[in-house]
């Protein structure tokens, strides 16, 4: 049977000052907010739209429009893709305490997205391909990509995918440092991909 995405979402939440992570804790828990509590949810909206924006100015600033492949938000909230965001925790001042709850839908005016992956499913072929993974500037580092990926990749195990598939440029070495870190591996072109030298396509086993 066939789980829809998010069926089985647990919340996740992790303090990216000090790196301490709290993962798999129950759907109401207390944070400090001096601790810049990250939550990942699905992006039901516009949350991540101005992440987007940012993507699509960097890729085209290193590549044709030819050799790019970008997708729109909308494309990504539907039943074959998964659509997550990693949000901010405002707080209102020391010593306040942030209350969250397993996301559901999460409202931008309440949190600000910094971050955020996407997967597309592609049950009949076999594979998820990973796209729209993006950290806002002033993030990197804190390792929100990794924790994303991981995240995403659960998803996708979910939906009883083996492998992630996806393509990216070759002038992008920390994506490429990234994602063979994580274990994934070249192969020629899949889906409706044409062989190009400004692209490489890349693939792990789940």
């Amino acid at each position: 049977m066939l789980i829809p995405a998010m069926a089985l979402w647990r919340s996740e939440v992790f303090r990216v000052r000090d790196k301490v992570v709290e993962m798999d804790q129950p759907s109401e828990q207390h944070i400090r907010p001096d601790a810049q509590a990250i939550s990942l949810a699905p992006i039901v909206g516009a949350e991540a739209d101005h992440l987007l924006l940012l993507s699509d100015a960097y890729m085209a600033s290193l590549y044709p429009a030819e050799s790019n492949h970008l997708v729109s938000s909308e494309s990504l909230r539907t039943g074959d893709a998964c659509f997550i965001g990693a949000f901010l925790h405002e707080s209102d001042g020391p010593g306040d305490e942030i209350k969250y709850q397993k996301p559901v839908a999460v409202s931008a005016s309440a949190l600000q997205c910094v971050a955020c992956v996407a997967a597309r499913f592609y049950r009949t072929e076999g594979y998820a391909e990973i796209k729209r993974l993006y950290v806002e500037e002033r993030w990197r580092g804190a390792g929100l990509a990794k924790r994303l990926m991981a995240r995403i990749e659960a998803e996708i195990v979910e939906q009883g995918i083996q492998f992630a598939r996806l393509e990216m440029g070759i002038h992008q070495p920390e994506a490429d440092a990234l994602y063979r870190s994580l274990g994934y591996r070249e192969i020629p072109p899949f889906g409706d991909y044409l062989l190009d030298p400004l692209s490489q396509f890349l693939e792990k086993a789940l």
